[in-house]
């Protein structure tokens, strides 16, 4: 086993000073506010259309498709940043990271919830050398070293890495490092879950029902009483064990690509997946499942998942019926938002043309 971290200096982008920072400035991802059951069930009953500006090299091209969907916190200006991965696999391309402002106005006040069929605007298309990125996860930076910036968590799938770039509310400040390792023969997950003390990494291989998990002290993580505080330091992180999850939880596939890791209300943990199909897999043709498995942090020392085929809970958001429509298979992922409801995004694989410009059909569906 080999794991190795690159950490990239932000100081000549960012003021870097020192700050007092306290457990309860770093983020903690809210509970559901119902058992994952009742949760599952009304997820949805409840659903809103909107759209992601994206370009014509995003519309239909065989193998190339938008892999993930992944939402900042709030910004201090009642704003947003959404991001896609859209992987580019021919010849010399590269794959993108897509960013676009989802401005308050696109957001019910005071309900984290989109409430208007607007279009979000593209703000950077950042290209990376891995052609396929896949999954993604959010994590803010504590709140005393300024609400307006956090860490983007990219699966670099044949890469075998993690990239972890730094955001702000008005950009991309840079890469921050990355993770590399060699349990994993791919990487198409990345989950994060805060767990006392503790934030999480895992990276999961859904083709291959397996996965590696990390623990780093999150006073460590954002290097707490140094002079660099609130700036990560993914040195932090330590590996802890190795995973199995079934073998196939659906489309002969396990617990991914755009899973999170949840805790309800009874404090058990799930990972939570979606995909589209079941006769077809892979085009966004047929019903969006969505599934719940249980997850374990024994003891806060290692991590696993229930292999038990038979999920905790499950539902069907509505059907798909093909790559431009929104499905698990495309523009996907998963949030909790801060009243405790599920967010389920739904997402179209392409851009497809609306009198002359491209865009991608998205859906945001949350439970009561």
């Amino acid at each position: 086993m080999k794991v190795s971290f690159k950490s990239v200096g932000l100081c000549g982008l960012l003021l870097c000073t020192p700050l007092i920072t306290h457990a309860n400035n770093f983020y903690v991802q809210p509970k559901l506010n119902k058992p994952i059951g009742q949760v599952l069930s009304s997820l949805g009953n409840s659903c809103q259309d909107f759209k992601a500006d994206t370009e014509s090299d995003h519309a239909l091209e065989i193998s190339d498709h938008h892999q993930s969907f992944e939402l900042s916190h709030e910004w201090s200006d009642g704003s947003h940043t959404a991001f896609i991965a859209h992987s580019e696999t021919q010849g010399n391309d590269k794959g993108q990271i897509l960013s676009f402002k989802m401005g308050s106005n696109m957001f019910n006040s005071g309900q984290d919830i989109v409430s208007s069929n607007k279009t979000m605007s593209l703000t950077n298309k950042l290209r990376i050398t891995e052609q396929h990125p896949s999954g993604m996860a959010w994590l803010p930076a504590p709140t005393n070293s300024g609400r307006d910036r956090g860490y983007l968590f990219i699966a670099s799938e044949n890469q075998r890495k993690v990239r972890v770039n730094e955001y702000s509310r008005t950009g991309h400040l840079g890469l921050a490092g990355e993770i590399t390792q060699n349990d994993l023969n791919k990487i198409t997950d990345v989950w994060l879950a805060q767990v006392g003390n503790f934030t999480w990494l895992v990276l999961h291989h859904m083709g291959e029902d397996k996965g590696i998990a990390y623990k780093a002290r999150t006073s460590d993580l954002f290097q707490v009483g140094t002079n660099n505080e609130g700036d990560i330091d993914l040195n932090a992180f330590n590996w802890t064990n190795r995973y199995s999850t079934p073998s196939d939880t659906g489309c002969g596939q396990s617990v991914g690509q755009n899973a999170q890791l949840v805790k309800d209300s009874t404090n058990k943990w799930y990972v939570v997946h979606s995909y589209t199909g079941g006769t077809i897999c892979g085009a966004n043709i047929g019903s969006n499942r969505v599934k719940a498995y249980p997850a374990f942090f024994t003891g806060n020392q290692t991590f696993t998942v229930s292999t038990n085929t038979n999920p905790a809970a499950q539902t069907t958001i509505g059907s798909s019926s093909g790559v431009t429509d929104e499905g698990a298979d495309g523009a996907s992922g998963f949030r909790v938002n801060k009243h405790g409801k599920l967010v389920a995004y739904l997402g179209g694989q392409y851009a497809y043309n609306s009198f002359f410009n491209w865009k991608t059909a998205v859906k945001e569906c949350r439970s009561n």
